[in-house]
């Protein structure tokens, strides 16, 4: 029974410990994100949009993908894009400009409740990289609901929609 020990502690060892072992995938991508929820919902459906996207971070048994940064911007003009008359695409990308950032910035413009969720990603390109996965729709009751059997591919989507528009800031 020693050598298996032995042989064990030796792997650890020239592993760098267990947080090494701990670590199964690739690092998190670092990304800056900023959550604009459509003002006209709820505070509880705000919650849970917000509950989906923190699901995605490095942080916690399920997350991951990323690791969050501050974007330094104010969720308040993006918020109003979710309800504008405009395109909420063209009305992100519009404040984008405006305030002259650049770099891996996406903003995550989400809206809908229950069965009828959606977010928008948008990043600081000119188009999107690939528009098909920069939308995406999905109940927000299930992506927050940890039993529930659709909750892994809505958060695989969330992603998708975060590292589509990345792709579109120059990633």
């Amino acid at each position: 029974m020693k050598k298996p020990l032995a042989i064990l502690s030796m792997a650890l060892a020239f592993a760098g410990g267990s947080a090494a072992l701990a670590q199964v995938g690739p690092p998190p991508l670092r990304v800056k994100v900023l959550l604009g929820s459509d003002p006209h919902l709820g505070a509880a459906a705000r919650a849970n949009h917000d509950a989906l996207l923190q699901s995605l971070a490095s942080v916690g048994p399920t997350g991951g993908w990323f690791e969050f940064l501050p974007t330094g911007l104010e969720a308040a003009g993006f918020e109003y894009c979710t309800i504008s008359a405009q395109d909420p695409r063209s009305c992100a990308s519009s404040l984008l400009k405006q305030k002259g950032v650049a770099g891996a910035t996406i903003i995550v413009l989400a809206s809908g409740e229950g069965e009828h969720a959606s977010w928008l990603c948008v990043g600081t390109g000119a188009r999107p990289n690939n528009s098909e996965r920069q939308i995406v729709g999905f109940d927000l009751n299930a992506a927050v609901d940890a039993a529930s059997p659709r909750r892994r591919d809505i958060r695989a989507a969330a992603a998708g929609c975060i590292t589509s528009a990345g792709a579109e800031s120059g990633w």
